[in-house]
């Protein structure tokens, strides 16, 4: 089994967290896009940047994660006031407590705080405070030889009291995790032999005299690409060089200007934008594809080469190096936002923005960071001024082979130094033949936490908990609470205590000795007849739950409160009914894939519950009007709750009866309680 194959497997078989990293080239992103399309686990991918998250098809880490711009200190005081201060919607908070798969992509880039933010986000909302990402499988992709972490030096005089080091791997849920580290090792860009040694030791810091000395020999100072070939592309350190270089040649170039503009809908911040919104061209401009062919075609690719050939307002034809014209067409790029299925676990994906805009941007020269990822026959590369580690790593390695490779400068030493934490961490991490030894056990484990979770009610009976207390608070509330909620958490703690006996069985019988390694790890001995045993005793007793929630009583005439009574009295209902037929499927197929296939052909019908009451016509109760006269008397809603020792709610509540009989302006009112009153 290669290296690839290898993490598929501990993706799709395992819980273990893994760090999928190699050089570049070697297919990191193609991986990516296989696990989107094949994966069962409900997953969700994140990347750093907004440019990065739109071309890995996912979305930021602070947009899913709904993080302050700010540095994260890993307190326990940080995290009260990061969650104090969170505004997660009820939608996104079902996302990640449905979450199974995280993908980091580029994760070179993540600062150590940021992993640590994201760490204590998903224990919160996962109900998992002593699980590393709250039980999630984390996948962190990327070349820590390439991009690194940004970490200015006011900002590191704070993080360096908590942290070793900026990198992601020096956070701390990191040295909690261990994950499995996997190196992908076939170079699909290059095809020479000596080119790739000469790489390997660029990017381990190990460059010999004698392989400085061949790749200096490229150095030609007189070079001019744009006379020279139409086909080289410039990669150089910053943007304002980048920049220069483009508008002279386009100042040089004769012929009329042509400006294309981007179409942009709905929500789609300028932070994501792919290319530049406005696109200026003449004939004979150097161009880069930046993105696929979208058609059945497949005309171009994402670091394609070519010149313009023709322009008018609404066309752009662009001939390329092997002298085929390409009328190139508008592609559009998508902006997501991921969203839970209510009454499932599926986690999906919805498009709220769009940027369509023709491909191109000009590529007499690129910078190097946006070269990351692409793939050319012919560049120049100008790293005199390189500043990051890894830097030049990244320019050489776009190019397929030596030969096609031109140095403005010589390489300096200093360019070719990366992180000695980098050398380090990668230094010390098991072999391949030793992960690949790692891998039954961890099968067998991952079996045993599917099993024994399908028959762990803990949740449950936290989120009925939480459901029951946040009802009390209700004033709209009418019928009997206690007699909904009292025996339906005393069924499942009940319910709890005899599943945790079964869960020591499970582990029993599938650690026993004598299984391995005779059998397959898929089917223990006793194991379904164990399971049917569960089953037959479990979910009766479920469906018996499942039914009062379908039956419940309670009653409401406020609209915001009885769409918080369906949400939850839906999502409950639906993941009870979830877990029974999931009990029922293992007991033919005790397996990883049988579980995930018994999620996958769960169907769930709505009870359709009617929650909403009459309301009532005149509110003339004594509670109302004392609020009424507390706030003829001057006080404001904050004050009036204080005082008669009631929620701020409940005050807006009376006010906003008065208000809409017309026996109150609302004009009269501070603007703070004005908000108060319209939510």
């Amino acid at each position: 089994m290669n290296a690839y194959e290898l993490a598929y497997e501990y993706v799709q078989h395992t819980n273990r967290c893994i760090f999928l990293t190699g050089k570049a080239g070697t297919g990191k992103t193609t991986f990516l896009h296989r696990l989107k399309k094949e994966c069962p686990k409900q997953l969700t991918v994140v990347a750093p940047t907004g440019v990065a998250a739109i071309n890995a098809e996912g979305v930021t880490i602070h947009s899913l994660f709904q993080l302050p711009p700010q540095l994260f200190i890993p307190t326990i005081e940080a995290r009260r006031q990061l969650f104090s201060e969170m505004q997660m919607r009820g939608t996104k908070q079902r996302v990640l407590r449905n979450l199974e798969l995280l993908v980091i992509d580029e994760v070179s880039m993540v600062r150590a705080d940021l992993l640590d933010a994201i760490d204590a986000v998903l224990r919160h909302f996962k109900h998992q405070p002593r699980l590393p990402f709250g039980g999630v499988q984390v996948l962190f992709i990327g070349d820590l030889f390439q991009l690194s972490p940004v970490a200015r030096e006011s900002e590191w005089q704070i993080l360096r009291e908590f942290y070793s080091g900026p990198y992601f791997f020096q956070a701390q849920v990191f040295q909690e995790l261990k994950p499995v580290y996997i190196e992908l090792d076939h170079v699909f860009r290059q095809t020479n032999n000596d080119f790739v040694e000469i790489l390997n030791q660029v990017r381990n810091n190990t460059l010999s005299a004698e392989s400085l000395k061949i790749l200096n020999k490229r150095y030609i100072p007189d070079f001019e690409p744009s006379r020279q070939s139409e086909h080289y592309i410039t990669l150089s350190t910053h943007n304002s060089k980048v920049d220069a270089i483009n508008q002279r040649e386009m100042q040089m170039l004769k012929g009329k200007e042509y400006i294309y503009n981007a179409e942009i809908k709905d929500t789609f911040p300028e932070s994501m934008f792919p290319i530049d919104k406005t696109l200026t061209l003449k004939v004979g401009a150097r161009v880069m594809f930046v993105k696929n062919d979208s058609s059945q075609e497949k005309l171009y690719y994402n670091g394609k080469l070519g010149v313009v050939k023709s322009l008018s307002a609404t066309t752009i034809q662009v001939i390329c190096e092997d002298n085929k014209v390409i009328d190139v067409h508008s592609e559009t790029w998508e902006n997501i936002r991921y969203t839970a299925v209510a009454g499932s676990d599926t986690v999906t994906s919805e498009v709220i923005g769009s940027f369509s805009h023709f491909p191109l941007r000009l590529a007499w020269a690129i910078t190097i960071h946006k070269a990351q990822g692409l793939t050319f026959d012919r560049v120049v590369i100008d790293a005199a001024d390189a500043f990051a580690a890894g830097q030049v790593y990244v320019a050489l390695s776009r190019c397929r082979s030596l030969d096609g490779v031109v140095l403005l400068t010589p390489i300096p030493s200093r360019a070719l130094t990366n992180a000695r934490d980098v050398l380090y961490f990668t230094d010390n991490q098991l072999d391949i033949d030793s992960t690949h030894m790692l891998l039954q056990p961890a099968k067998m484990e991952y079996l045993t936490i599917l099993l024994c979770a399908a028959y762990d009610f803990r949740g449950l009976i936290s989120r009925f908990s939480s459901f029951s207390r946040a009802v009390k608070t209700m004033d709209s509330i009418q019928g009997d609470a206690p007699s909904f909620f009292i025996p339906v958490i005393g069924g499942l703690e009940g319910l709890q205590i005899i599943a945790e006996r079964f869960q020591q069985q499970i582990r029993q019988i599938i650690y026993t000795p004598v299984s391995l390694p005779s059998r397959p790890i898929a089917s223990p001995p006793n194991l379904v007849e164990r399971l049917k045993a569960a089953a037959n005793y479990f979910s009766p007793k479920l469906k018996q739950i499942i039914d009062a929630i379908a039956k419940c009583s309670l009653r409401t005439n406020d609209k915001s409160d009885a769409a918080f009574l369906k949400q939850n009295l839906s999502d409950l209902h639906a993941d009870i009914a979830r877990i029974v037929h999931i009990h029922s499927a293992l007991i033919t197929d005790p397996t990883i894939d049988g579980y995930f296939q018994a999620r996958k052909s769960f169907r769930w019908v709505d009870p359709k519950f009617v929650l909403q009451a009459t309301r009532r016509k005149v509110r003339s109760d004594a509670s109302a009007f004392q609020s009424l006269i507390l706030f003829y008397r001057g006080m404001t809603i904050p004050q009036i709750a204080k005082e008669r020792k009631m929620t701020q709610r409940t005050i807006a509540k009376h006010l906003r009866f008065f208000i809409d009989q017309d026996m109150v302006n609302i004009s009269n009112f501070q603007p703070s309680d004005q908000i108060l009153l319209a939510k």
